[in-house]
């Protein structure tokens, strides 16, 4: 059941922001929902499969983006890490854990990208990217952060019932 409904919420993840999110620009930078969605789920301390979702999504993200295959797959792995690791260190407060792991995924995920931008040759400055794209992009993920946070923790709690919930 929950690797159905992992399928289906990371697909409609990927539609919604290749859709939607991806025509709400600020400056050059747009919101990751994908990022988002993987850091609120590895927050959840009763999921058991955020590293089956963060292998899903990155497949998903490196196969429908322009950039290669294994690029969203390292950085959304470094991203649960740390997700995972931040969990268990800041358990009373996942809302700090969540804002603090959405800005720097985010700085990770465009560091990532504009280096790799820079080895194949392409001319992007990394000043311009930083201010041009970095700084929105977490702007905005921040924004979208919170609602993120709050439907994957209804989803985590309808999935992994507590034990005196059931």
């Amino acid at each position: 059941m929950s690797r159905l409904v992992a399928a289906v919420v990371l697909i409609l993840t990927l539609m919604t922001q290749t859709i939607v999110v991806s025509s709400l620009p600020l400056l050059a930078g747009t919101a990751d929902l994908m990022l988002l969605v993987l850091i609120s789920w590895a927050l959840q301390d009763r999921v058991k499969t955020a590293w089956e979702w963060t292998i899903a999504g990155g497949l998903l993200v490196g196969f429908v983006s322009a950039l290669p295959i294994y690029l969203p797959l390292i950085g959304y792995t470094l991203v649960t890490f740390l997700a995972r690791w931040t969990q268990r260190r800041v358990w009373q407060t996942p809302v700090l854990a969540m804002l603090f792991v959405t800005v720097v995924g985010t700085f990770l995920m465009n560091i990532l990208t504009i280096l790799d931008l820079q080895f194949v040759g392409t001319p992007v400055s990394f000043g311009d990217g930083i201010s041009l794209v970095t700084l929105p992009s977490t702007m905005l993920n921040l924004i979208f952060a919170l609602p993120v946070y709050l439907l994957i923790k209804d989803l985590a709690r309808w999935l992994y019932p507590a034990e005196d919930e059931v």
